[in-house]
């Protein structure tokens, strides 16, 4: 990796498990899905701010983007702000710059509609980081849900490389199975 590439570190941040996904400029270096311990506000804000620590000090990251959370009215909702709350702001002491992105801003830069479901989005993620297609295979329901999580993260990345990395070329992809 050469010192001119930007890193990056986009989150889809939720209660119960956080998707995320690393790149070196255009590329897709990491990503996945960390379960958070669950229990009190507390207790889940702990642990998502050890969880984000320790990713935060592996990757050291130039910008971190967050989906924006848009629910409103919902107790877990409340947990989740106190959450991203608490992210931007390890983040800021860090000295990382932070963006946010709506989910509508995120499906019209992966899909070009704003209106595409979870799938859909996958679908064209795994066009661009073919090493992603396991996870959308899965028999089990309950295993591609949790793999959601992961998607978002990327096509988080995704949105924020389109906007403001490099407008011409189309991302790149890094085969994990030559490495």
């Amino acid at each position: 990796m050469t010192k001119d590439k930007i890193k990056i570190v986009s989150l889809d941040p939720w209660t119960k498990h956080l998707g995320y996904a690393s790149f070196a400029g255009t590329e897709l270096t990491d990503s996945g899905v960390k379960t958070i311990r669950q229990g009190s506000e507390k207790v889940i804000v702990e642990h998502t701010l050890q969880v984000m620590s320790r990713m935060l000090d592996e990757k050291r990251p130039d910008y971190l983007v967050l989906e924006k959370n848009n629910f409103s009215q919902v107790r877990q909702n409340f947990r989740l702000v106190r959450t991203i709350i608490a992210i931007k702001q390890l983040a800021r002491k860090q000295g990382i710059i932070t963006y946010e992105y709506d989910l509508r801003t995120i499906r019209k830069a992966v899909c070009k509609d704003g209106n595409a479901n979870k799938r859909r989005v996958a679908e064209i993620l795994i066009t661009y980081f073919p090493e992603l297609r396991i996870y959308l295979q899965s028999d089990k329901t309950t295993t591609r849900q949790y793999h959601w999580n992961m998607f978002d993260a990327v096509a988080v990345g995704m949105t924020f490389i389109r906007q403001h990395v490099n407008h011409a070329l189309p991302i790149q992809y890094r085969n994990f199975t030559n490495v």
